[in-house]
Parts: structure tokens; sequence; C-alpha cells
């Protein structure tokens, strides 16, 4: 079985991070201020084009320009190499060898090599089983992501199984014809209510703990 991980909001608590730093810049920069609807709506669980891209669509007068970019990168590049923390009990399933595990997430390889070092799993994924938006013409909900990590890693679309913690990706993995399991145990997502949304868009099942997740994994895989 192939475990598909998605990175933030599930190996790391992190998407508040990021989504954060869109917002203050949004304020400073250009004086739009969001709602916590438009902040989960435009800028969770989706690569950093595709927040650019909602955004504009959403904001007709927005220009997401290079002066903007350079700023969101440099409070990104300070949380990525000091922010970030594994979430409780994911590096348990990492060293189960039962398993073959690759992370297909949203951030560019840049950002992706640069988390992993920082929260020490570099050990675990490389550039032989790490998926990222740049490498794909569609991000999330697009089913292109999850294609390809599954391609790479040499496993059938039924012996997938994706870890994703965003309404988008679930829907990506769903798109693809995966089992997805929605894990909800960021700050932000552990309520019932996002519990039921996930399961609504088809989450196979859902987790706010990694103990009870490597367990599930561990048993479908005998």
């Amino acid at each position: 079985m192939l475990i598909i991980w998605d990175f933030d909001g599930v190996i790391c608590d992190s998407d508040g991070i990021w989504a954060d730093n869109w917002e203050k810049l949004l304020l400073s920069e250009k004086k739009i201020r969001l709602s916590e609807e438009e902040k989960r709506a435009l800028l969770i669980g989706i690569s950093e084009k595709d927040k650019a891209k909602r955004l504009e669509q959403h904001f007709p007068n927005l220009k997401i320009d290079e002066s903007f970019k350079q700023k969101l990168n440099a409070l990104h590049d300070f949380g990525m190499k000091n922010l970030l923390t594994l979430t409780d009990g994911v590096e348990e399933i990492f060293k189960d060898s039962r398993f073959k595990q690759c992370i297909a997430t949203g951030g560019n390889k840049y950002q992706n090599d640069t988390k992993n070092h920082t929260v020490g799993i570099d050990k675990y994924f490389n550039k032989t089983n790490c998926f990222t938006a740049d490498m794909v013409q569609k991000g999330k909900p697009e089913p292109d992501i999850f294609l390809l990590a599954a391609q790479k890693m040499n496993s059938p679309i039924e012996n997938c199984v994706i870890i994703e913690d965003s309404l988008d990706g679930i829907k990506a993995g769903k798109k693809a014809g995966m089992r997805v399991f929605a894990f909800v145990g960021a700050k932000a997502n552990n309520n019932d209510k996002y519990k039921q949304e996930c399961l609504n868009i088809g989450a196979d099942k859902v987790f706010d703990n990694m103990a009870d997740l490597h367990k599930t994994l561990i048993n479908i895989n005998l």
C-alpha cells in the first residue's frame, strides 16, 4: 500500500501560518480585509499560484505583483525555517516500513525541501518520493498531483491511500479514484462541522489523531 501525504495541515499544523501571511500583506499592502469565510475559501489547501488566482478573481481590482510576492516569500521563508512542528504521532507512521510513503503537496519544490528539513523528515522523504505543485499543470482540486505520485511510485490507484486535510485535496483524491482519509487534527479543522463537510464531499474516513489513523492503516494493509 502507498500512503500519499499532504503536508500543510497534516504533517504540520501549518496552513494557518501561510494564510496569516497572506492576510497580513493583503491588509497592509492592498488595504483588503478578509473575512474568516474568505480566508478559508481562498487561502487553505491549495498552491500559492492558485491562491493568487482565486484572490484576483474574487477581488477584480487586485493584482498580486512581484513586490507583493517577494514580501510574501520572505514571510513564508521565516515560517518554514522557524515555526513548524510535526503533528504528534505522525513520525511513528513514517517509521513503519510496512508501507510505501510519499508526499504530494501544493507547495513548490523549494518549500517542500525546506519544510522537510526544518522538521527533520528529509530522512524519510527526498526527491524520489516528494511531488510538488510545480510538477503538474493543474493543482488541487484536480487530481494531477496524486496521479503523478501513484505513477512515479509504481502503485496502482486501488492501492493508494491519501491523507488530506483540505476540501480541495479531498476532492482531488476522489477524482483520482483513490481512498482519501481526512485528517482534521489541525486547530482550525478539529470540529464536528468540518468533519461532516469532509464526509459530505467523499472522504472515506475522518481522523483527528495520528494514533487512530496508524491503526487503521495497519488493518487495511493486512
